[in-house]
């Protein structure tokens, strides 16, 4: 029996062995690759000083085309957004990218009514994309930190990175084998950042006109607010369109609010929050405008 029990552990030790291996492996290679936004950042982009940076979810993500601002307004400028995300994760990339020695002088925040007014901190579902950093203490800190209930897979994948790699192994592992074979490819953004929707049909749920009233109470915003302060970055926060829907924020001196929630034509929406391509241009164009008027 005692032989039987040894064999077991023997075996258990050596499969737990083989599959933290594997996974750290994955994550290693994940990690030198340009797939995930966070990648990008720190392999992709030589550049270290920005003249502004773009920082939001997939509304950030799809709604300003930085390429067209630079080419409008003489700037270097790159979209550091990353879809289904909220202010947690931003706060974290913005962290992120500082940490990487790369400085910007403003930030355009992208912001929705929901999540600015959200007193909660919480993971996203995106987040298990900074995996590949779980030994920065600021990505280990921030899965710790969040990660409240049940096993704590992500923080704990700093130790046996088997737990992250096999729970999210469509997400990780698998695209670890594309990574290994095209490091340079990036997940559904170009070459600053930046993706659009197509031009189709759209997908817009029919509703009445309805404003939201909004106050800027979530941590991780006040946060990403004083981190600006302390490195010297302009903070702008930008709106992006709503379908039907006006955002009102309250007065403020602290920083700048370009609020675009209801400028554009219907037509150019692609669902109820995102902008197709031509909205893109729409609002790009819109916006460099509005920056010419901060000067």
């Amino acid at each position: 029996m005692k032989k039987f029990l040894t064999k077991i552990a023997f075996y258990t030790f050596l499969i737990l062995l083989i599959g933290n291996v594997t996974a750290y492996l994955s994550l290693y290679v994940l990690g030198k690759s340009q797939l995930y936004k966070n990648q990008f950042v720190k392999n992709g982009v030589a550049a270290t000083q920005f003249d502004y940076v773009v920082l939001g979810s997939s509304t950030g993500l799809t709604t300003l085309d930085t390429k067209l601002i630079d080419e409008k307004m003489h700037t270097s400028g790159l979209n550091i957004s990353m879809d289904d995300t909220s202010l947690s994760s931003h706060y974290l990339m913005l962290q992120y990218f500082l940490s990487l020695g790369k400085k910007t002088n403003k930030l355009v925040l992208c912001v929705t009514p929901g999540d600015i007014q959200n007193p909660k901190v919480e993971l996203n579902n995106n987040d298990y994309r900074f995996l590949t950093e779980v030994q920065d203490s600021l990505v280990y800190n921030y899965y710790n930190r969040l990660e409240d209930k049940g096993l704590k897979v992500l923080a704990y994948s700093k130790f046996f990175p088997i737990l992250g790699v096999s729970y999210y192994n469509n997400e990780l592992f698998y695209p670890s084998f594309y990574a290994f074979l095209k490091p340079n490819k990036r997940n559904r953004f170009d070459d600053k950042g930046n993706y659009t929707y197509p031009q189709i049909t759209n997908n817009i749920s029919k509703v009445g006109f309805a404003t939201s009233k909004t106050n800027f109470v979530n941590p991780s915003f006040l946060k990403i607010k004083k981190l600006c302060q302390q490195k010297g970055i302009e903070l702008i926060v930008y709106q992006s369109p709503i379908y039907r829907a006006k955002v009102v924020f309250p007065t403020t001196n602290e920083f700048k609010i370009i609020n675009h929630s209801e400028i554009l034509p219907e037509d150019l929406f692609y669902d109820n929050i995102h902008v197709n391509s031509k909205g893109r241009t729409f609002c790009t164009l819109a916006f460099c405008e509005e920056m010419k008027l901060l000067k």
